[in-house]
C-alpha cells in the first residue's frame, strides 16, 4: 500500500474523559472561589457563552485542497483575572463542540461528504503588564485539544483523530474608543504552536492506532470587546483566529503490528470567528 493522507474514512466512538475532567476542575475551582466571601478585591471572575464558526482546510503537497470542514460550534468559557501593582494574571478555559460539515475525497479521488463530530478544549494562563491606563502587553501559554470524529456513511467507515499541542502567545490589548454608551477594547496576538501530537484510530480495528507529529504552527488572533456602560458586568466579544500547521512526517501504518503502508497528516489551516457574551461576577 502506498503513502496516503486519508485513504479511508473511519469513525471511532472512544472518548477520553480525562481532558474534560481538567476543564471540570477549572469550573469547580472558579465557582468555589466566586462563592467564597473571603475573595480579595483584586480577583475578578467571569463566564461566557457563545458560538464559533470554525473552518478547517487540508492541502496536499501541491497546494490542492483535500478536505474542507466548516460549521457552527456552541461553547462555554470561564476566566479568572488577578490584578496587582500594574500586572494582570489570567487563568481560563473553554470548550466548544458540535457537528460540522465534512467535504473530502476517497483514495480513488471520488468526493465524499459527511459530518464531523468535533470538540475543542483549551486551558490557558497569561501574564500582562500595563504600560499605560489603556494598554496592556500580554504573554502566555495554552494547551489545545482538538477531537474529530469523521462519520462513516454507507459502506464507508469513519475515522477518529485527536490532536493536542502547546501554544505560546504574545501581543497587546488596548482601549481604542471611549464613547458615552460604551468602551471598546482591541486585542492582537501572535500564536506559535508546538508540533501537534496526533493519534488516529480506525473502526473495526482495520488498522492499528497510528501516532503522528506535525510540524510547528503559526497563527494570529484578533478580538474586539464592547463594554456597555449601562450594563457594567456585561461584555460583548467578537474574535477571529487563524493557524497554519505544516504537513507531518510520514509514519508507518500497521495492522496487527505488521507494516501495511504509510500515513501522514496533510498541511492544514484552522480558522474561526466567534461571538460571545461575557458576564463578570
Amino acid at each position: 500500500m502506498g503513502a496516503f493522507t486519508r485513504p479511508f474514512l473511519f469513525y471511532s466512538a472512544a472518548k477520553k474523559l480525562h481532558v474534560m475532567r481538567q476543564f471540570a476542575l477549572l469550573a469547580i475551582l472558579v465557582t468555589g472561589v466566586v462563592a467564597s466571601k473571603s475573595v480579595e478585591a483584586q480577583w475578578q471572575f467571569s463566564g461566557a457563552a457563545g458560538v464559533r464558526y470554525v473552518a478547517t482546510d487540508e492541502f496536499d503537497s501541491d497546494g490542492k485542497k483535500l478536505v474542507a470542514e466548516h460549521g457552527y460550534l456552541p461553547g462555554l468559557e470561564l476566566k479568572a483575572d488577578y490584578r496587582k501593582a500594574g500586572w494582570r494574571f489570567t487563568f481560563g478555559g473553554e470548550v466548544y463542540g458540535g457537528n460540522i460539515s465534512y467535504d473530502g475525497q476517497m483514495q480513488s479521488g471520488m468526493s465524499f461528504s459527511t459530518t464531523t463530530r468535533t470538540r475543542q478544549l483549551r486551558i490557558n494562563a497569561q501574564a500582562g503588564r500595563y504600560i499605560s491606563d489603556a494598554t496592556l502587553l500580554v504573554a502566555g501559554a495554552e494547551w489545545d485539544y482538538w477531537k474529530r470524529d469523521i462519520q462513516g456513511r454507507g459502506t464507508t467507515l469513519g475515522l477518529g483523530e485527536e490532536y493536542n499541542s502547546w501554544r505560546f502567545i504574545a501581543g497587546a490589548e488596548t482601549r481604542v474608543l471611549r464613547m458615552s454608551w460604551a468602551d471598546i477594547d482591541m486585542t492582537g496576538l501572535l500564536v506559535v504552536s508546538s508540533p501537534e501530537h496526533l493519534q488516529v484510530s480506525f473502526d473495526n480495528q482495520l488498522f492499528d492506532r497510528a501516532t503522528l507529529s506535525t510540524k510547528p504552527g503559526i497563527g494570529a488572533r484578533l478580538a474586539i470587546e464592547v463594554h456597555p456602560k449601562a450594563f457594567s458586568r456585561v461584555t460583548i466579544e467578537s474574535d477571529f483566529e487563524w493557524m497554519r500547521v505544516k504537513r507531518s512526517d510520514t509514519a508507518i501504518l500497521t495492522k496487527g503490528g505488521a507494516p501495511v503502508g504509510t500515513v501522514a497528516q496533510p498541511e492544514h489551516v484552522r480558522k474561526a470567528i466567534g461571538l460571545k457574551v461575557r458576564y463578570r461576577f
